[in-house]
């Protein structure tokens, strides 16, 4: 194990899995006064690297090794590790008394630290609600962001004072419910690039390169956003569907059927979601939103 060295100004830390938001994560944290007692990670030279974002003392490619004397450890594995991981750390009861463990995963609660427990450790979540490329990236998109935590009780302090000195923003939710927010932040950014995927497949099916019709799409696509944030949903729906067009509807199903086929499944679902949202807000009847999911329903063609 190599050694480096930092003044101490506030809890010690120690991060276990060098990945983009485990670097990231120490990197604010060494920045902002923290001290990173150790990093470890599988591939050795990956904790050096690690090690010298985040200034760490040491790195490790063992777990064991940079847990014990840390205040608060960071599990930051990919996330069908953390378990796994917080298990041996604590079957060698590596970590300190009254330690914080605390995991970054979105889809699962602190409950799978439960193991750190048995060392008289605190268990906490914290996830930032973000969507990073790279360590750089992060470092920049943490700050201002809200990032969710859960856990022990007597854990909730420390990590709260985390997310503050991150630049954060707390968000609290309980663990029984965690998976479920996940699925929302699925929703709100993967699926947002599946969407614009199969925007950009009809436009090429039209005949539009990718290239251009990305330019094109992209100033509709903030207008969109814009009129989300001032006017909220289902105020912001605009469109056929909105309108209660059921022969443009109609016409889009015919010609995505003619020249993309493979594409109609997902244009109904995401139509007949739609008729819904058309209701709340008012500018359609029963009468046309039952049109409408005849129309929509995949195992009809009666148009």
């Amino acid at each position: 194990m190599q050694s480096l060295s930092i003044e101490k100004t506030k809890p010690t830390i120690a991060i276990i899995g060098c990945g983009t938001v485990g670097s990231a994560i120490g990197k604010l944290l060494r920045d902002v006064g923290y001290r990173i007692s150790g990093v470890a990670t599988s591939n050795l030279e990956t904790a050096q690297r690690a090690a010298e974002v985040t200034g760490s003392e040491s790195y490790s490619d063992s777990p064991s090794e940079i847990a014990p004397g840390a205040e608060i450890v960071f599990i930051t594995t990919p996330d069908d590790l953390i378990e796994s991981v917080c298990v041996e750390i604590s079957k060698q009861c590596s970590f300190q008394q009254n330690a914080v463990i605390v995991h970054c995963s979105g889809a699962f609660s602190s409950e799978i630290l439960a193991s750190a427990r048995q060392c008289r450790a605190k268990v906490a979540s914290l996830h930032p609600l973000q969507s990073f490329a790279s360590v750089d990236q992060a470092v920049l998109l943490v700050p201002g962001s809200f990032c969710t935590v859960e856990g022990d009780e007597n854990a909730l302090p420390v990590v709260r004072q985390i997310v503050k000195d991150l630049g954060g923003i707390v968000l609290e939710i309980t663990a029984d419910k965690k998976t479920l927010y996940h699925a929302a932040a699925v929703a709100a950014s993967n699926y947002l690039v599946t969407l614009l995927h199969l925007a950009l497949e009809l436009d090429q099916a039209a005949g539009l390169p990718k290239d251009t019709s990305f330019n094109a799409l992209l100033p509709l696509i903030k207008g969109t956003l814009n009129n989300i944030g001032k006017q909220g949903i289902p105020d912001a729906l605009t469109g056929p569907i909105a309108r209660g067009d059921v022969a443009t509807v109609s016409a889009h199903l015919k010609a995505i059927e003619k020249d993309a086929p493979a594409l109609l499944s997902l244009y109904q679902c995401l139509g007949l979601y739609t008729v819904d949202l058309a209701k709340a807000k008012g500018t359609i009847g029963q009468e046309t939103a039952q049109k409408l999911i005849a129309l929509l329903q995949p195992q009809k063609k009666n148009y």
